[in-house]
């Protein structure tokens, strides 16, 4: 993917932001924890409201999140660290009509992108197209 969304951390406040700049999910991963915090994790609808918002205006193509497939085949988030989530944020989910459906026999699809509408669909780690977007997110102290 061309493009993702970041995010830095401090405290509660997630602050996402979009980079243009093409990289495959795991190299969008590498640069959003050296950058920022992580790939863009998404809690709730408002979450994805602020994500949405983020992204430039007349962009229509996908971008890296943070939701990848683990070791037991059950969807998760790339930033680890329970601390940052409430109680109720791991289970958030917007997947399009039909996904995830792991590429439907053709190569594992095991990362997730959001298209311009929020809805999510599952990709292979190895993309790199110049038309997709990345967003990363941080954290910043409310006020």
């Amino acid at each position: 993917l061309g493009y993702w969304l970041c995010t830095i951390s401090s405290c509660l406040t997630r602050e996402y932001h979009y980079v243009s700049n093409p990289k495959t999910w795991t190299e969008a991963q590498r640069y959003c924890r050296e950058k920022y915090t992580d790939l863009a994790t998404i809690e709730n609808m408002e979450d994805m409201k602020r994500l949405i918002n983020t992204v430039d205006v007349g962009y229509n193509g996908s971008v890296w999140i943070g939701l990848k497939r683990g070791d037991i085949m059950v969807w998760q988030w790339s930033l680890a660290n329970r601390d940052y989530y409430r109680a109720e944020g791991t289970g958030f989910r917007k997947w399009s009509e039909r996904e995830p459906d792991n590429g439907v026999g053709r190569v594992e699809e095991e990362c997730a992108a959001m298209n311009e509408n929020g809805q999510w669909y599952d990709m292979p780690f190895c993309f790199k197209l110049s038309v997709r977007l990345l967003q990363c997110f941080t954290f910043r102290l409310p006020g």
